[in-house]
């Protein structure tokens, strides 16, 4: 075999492996090539199929590929993959993937664009899609938005603390804090970041404790050589707020139809939403709810009509779905539920009244 065919067949092997995820055989390889028009025959005992293995064997041998079973014989074609340990920055993207890549990139919201966090990311996205114009990259780039709510907050923290945090997190290790005015010192050891209506906040375990706490708010002293327990990470994985702070219950409601949901067979409206029905006049929802001012604010945003305290078949439901996987807090008991519901219906009717206040402020100011 020439060197210059067999150094094309090669690459082309490599490009062919690193799209896939699996081992892929030799006579998978063997047809893909034969499809490139690179070999001629697909036959197991042709002399192509001989030429391949050769260089299926060159490639193992300088540590690019490996092959599943070393004890393959006869009819058996072995299979293949590449070492990603020798090969950690080759990279093959398909056009699909490259598309995908850009729209997911747009969903980032912009006030975050920026942040050193995202740069690797944005650096990668715009070597990878070189190969496109740029006219392709802006049409691919706005072709998927994520627009943003009109309440969404946004608000100044030090990018080199979300940095520090961030590393924290990657490298499990804990860190010596302290947070906003307060002159106490103390340890934390960090689990996530998220970002809720524009803020940013740091989930992190304090004296064995789950916290949450404002990123803005967090002056970093120390990062110490401590490790987080992995135990941490998996207790605390579905959880963003404080726990003790806000308490998952069961409930049901009723909110007015819309003409834009009409053509949906089932919409979710909420995010904890569980159950949907079409009834004659209204949708009935069943969703878990969480006590606490911060469900309590959002909750009226949509039309709802009627609020379903808990009853034992949303109960039955929620155990039917299996929900505690999805709300590890969350409790099947009638009477603790509605407990919490009561506690949610005390926060709403105080937020109501704040709202009837200030309507009666402004019809007020109005006849003056």
């Amino acid at each position: 075999m020439a060197e210059s065919k067999k150094f094309q067949i090669s690459i082309e092997i490599l490009n062919f492996l690193l799209q896939k995820k699996d081992y892929i055989s030799t006579t998978e390889i063997q047809k893909h090539l034969v499809s490139t028009g690179l070999l001629k025959s697909d036959s197991a005992k042709s002399s192509d199929r001989r030429k391949l293995n050769r260089t299926l064997n060159f490639l193992e041998s300088i540590g690019y590929i490996e092959s599943k079973d070393t004890e393959a014989k006869g009819r058996t074609p072995q299979k293949w993959r590449i070492n990603k340990k020798a090969l950690p920055y080759l990279v093959s993207i398909s056009d699909k993937e490259l598309i995908s890549l850009l729209t997911l990139s747009a969903f980032i919201p912009n006030n975050y664009k920026n942040l050193s966090i995202f740069s690797p990311f944005f650096d990668l996205v715009f070597r990878l899609s070189d190969r496109l114009s740029f006219q392709e990259r802006e049409i691919i780039s706005n072709s998927f938005i994520n627009e943003s709510q009109f309440l969404e907050k946004f608000l100044e923290f030090k990018e080199e603390v979300l940095n520090e945090i961030h590393n924290a997190i990657i490298d499990k290790v804990a860190l010596r804090i302290r947070y906003k005015n307060s002159t106490e010192v103390f340890k934390i050891y960090p689990i996530k970041i998220f970002v809720y209506n524009g803020i940013i906040y740091v989930g992190a375990v304090k004296n064995k404790v789950y916290r949450t706490f404002l990123l803005a708010g967090i002056n970093i002293l120390e990062k110490l050589k401590e490790k987080t327990p992995e135990f941490f990470f998996k207790k605390y994985k579905n959880i963003t707020f404080d726990i003790e702070r806000e308490k998952p219950f069961l409930f049901g409601i009723k909110v007015a139809k819309k003409p834009s949901l009409e053509y949906f067979q089932a919409p979710q409206i909420f995010t904890t939403q569980f159950f949907f029905s079409r009834e004659k006049d209204n949708y009935l929802i069943y969703l878990v709810g969480y006590t606490g001012s911060r469900f309590t604010s959002r909750f009226l945003v949509e039309e709802v009509i009627d609020i379903i305290p808990p009853t034992e078949n949303i109960i039955l439901k929620a155990k039917e779905l299996d929900l505690k996987k999805r709300f590890p807090t969350l409790t099947f008991s009638l009477k603790e539920n509605e407990k919490r519901f009561f506690l949610f219906k005390e926060e709403l009717e105080e937020f109501i009244a704040q709202r009837l206040e200030l309507l009666q402020k402004l019809n007020y100011s109005s006849l003056k």
